[in-house]
């Protein structure tokens, strides 16, 4: 590896408040290009491959005597940004329309992703104001280096997530589709039918139709990546699982004893990995990376998105007038990054929590109307499974109770999830349930009751739903701005209208 130009080189190893606010929040806004590039486990995986052919050792061993130590945070995560881009001569080649943030939790053997949409709105003074998939094409142009371009915007992530970044990787559809063609296809098991005339023609403005049945398929690089990148006729939860298939596939693929041990292929995918692949992470770093990948399995990979329905998991975003960004379509984070930085620590930090099935009951024991619907939303927007929400047994509770029932002897039955729900909503844990809740059946398709007291509910730390009082923004921006240019923050102001009354089984 090139340290210098850091690309793979074959030489080296309150009162009562609405559910919903007004559109225009649909969930037709959800504009994101998922990555098919969550491929930095295909990278990993091939270099396993690659180690095996050395020999008939315990490559696992070897990878990890031959290795660096992987960089770590505070909770000893390691955490990687994956870019994605069209590559090529063409206009746009370096716009980032793949964005997604990775962390490995090596002792819980755990991976968790979350891609951030392509228009979400970064203000930079140093390269310019602009959606997001354009800092890394400014800052490569303002600095004159693809590598400061991609530490450039390395930061920008940093700060939008609330998480440090120790590596970056960058591919391209070109390096994408070759990978799948130099391994020889990979076999993957349609579940639904795909009809799409609007996928992009490659080269063109132009649109072509893709289109594939239920079933079996092998699949070419193009074909796989028309499967991983359609959009317009499902979602981008359907393209995510869709995208994990490939990567999985691809994983089986490189492992089988052919690609092991076929030097015309192991040369193929190393052409491969220079010639498309952009990366900080050094030759030892990606052999300590080889020696953890066994350890991953599919079903410890979580796979989440940012986007902009706010009745959806990750929906923290929302969508301002394009009148001020020059008619642009921007997303905004409602009610700041904080929330961001809280949906990073919950997926980032706490990673085992996205593994439970905690299903909640949100209790209302307060005079307070509105807010166990309020808190309901919010919580859902974390990806918890909320069963129920409605008044508690009393509107005199002063103090905010989690109640769970006891397991048995030695056994702890207290959902993980706790662990960050408390840092939201501050309160006190008891096995205690009171007779009410258990006569009305309560635990029965929950694990966890919380019961909302004055002493949260009546105090500055209660979460108020920003979807009920977007901002608007003050000053129209002119001009969009120039690459590499500075320009000035835009204004903010909140908005004063009030939403529409919607009734629940609240007190009102």
């Amino acid at each position: 590896m090139n340290f210098k130009t850091r690309r793979i080189n074959k030489e080296e190893p309150k009162p009562s408040k609405p559910i919903l606010p007004p559109n225009p929040l649909k969930k037709k806004n959800i504009h994101m290009h998922m990555g098919v590039f969550g491929s930095f486990i295909i990278i990993i995986l091939l270099f396993i491959g690659i180690a095996k052919a050395i020999g008939s050792i315990d490559f696992k061993v070897f990878l990890e005597l031959a290795g660096d130590k992987l960089q770590t945070d505070a909770y000893n995560h390691t955490n990687l940004l994956i870019l994605g881009t069209g590559g090529g001569d063409h206009e746009g080649a370096d716009l980032t329309d793949t964005i997604i943030v990775a962390s490995l939790d090596k002792q819980n053997k755990l991976i968790s992703m979350v891609s951030i949409p392509r228009d979400f709105y970064i203000k930079d003074d140093m390269v310019g104001n602009s959606k997001i998939n354009e800092i890394y094409y400014n800052a490569k142009q303002y600095y004159g280096s693809s590598a400061e371009g991609l530490d450039h915007m390395k930061g920008k992530v940093e700060t939008m997530m609330g998480i440090p970044i120790h590596y970056w990787i960058k591919i391209d559809f070109k390096g994408f589709k070759e990978l799948v063609d130099a391994i020889g296809g990979v076999d993957i098991n349609v579940e639904t039918a795909i009809y799409d005339p609007y996928y992009p023609k490659d080269g063109t403005f132009e649109y072509e139709t893709f289109s594939i049945s239920p079933g079996q398929h092998h699949m070419n690089g193009e074909t796989a990546l028309k499967y991983a990148r359609s959009r317009k006729t499902t979602s981008d939860f359907d393209r995510a699982d869709r995208q994990q298939a490939i990567i999985y596939g691809l994983k089986e693929k490189a492992l089988q004893t052919e690609i092991i041990f076929s030097k015309d292929k192991i040369s193929k995918i190393l052409e491969t990995l220079k010639e498309n692949i952009e990366t900080n992470i050094s030759v030892k770093e990606i052999l300590t990376l080889g020696a953890m990948a066994g350890d991953f399995s599919k079903e410890n990979i979580t796979h989440r998105l940012i986007h902009d329905d706010p009745t959806q998991c990750g929906g923290f975003l929302y969508t301002p007038g394009r009148e001020f960004y020059n008619n642009l379509f921007v997303l905004l984070p409602a009610g700041g990054v904080e929330f961001i930085h809280q949906y990073s620590d919950l997926n980032f930090n706490l990673p085992k929590i996205a593994k439970e099935t905690t299903k909640i009951q949100v209790l209302n024991g307060t005079k307070n109307g509105g807010v166990a619907g309020e808190t309901k939303q919010i919580l859902q927007r974390f990806c918890f499974d909320i069963t129920r929400f409605g008044n508690g047994r009393s509107k005199d509770i002063a103090e905010t109770t989690y109640y769970y029932q006891a397991g048995p002897e030695g056994e702890n039955s207290r959902p993980e999830a706790l662990d960050f729900i408390e840092k939201l909503i501050p309160g006190k844990e008891s096995t205690q349930i009171p007779q009410e809740y258990l006569d009305a059946g309560y635990l029965q398709n929950s694990n966890l009751i919380i019961e909302l007291g004055a002493n949260y509910v009546n105090s500055g730390k209660y979460m108020n739903d920003p979807f009920y009082s977007l901002p608007q923004l003050a000053t129209p921006t002119l001009a969009t701005p120039t690459p590499a240019t500075p320009t000035p923050a835009t204004p903010e102001a909140p908005a004063t209208t009030e939403a529409p009354t919607e009734t629940n089984n609240e007190n009102q």
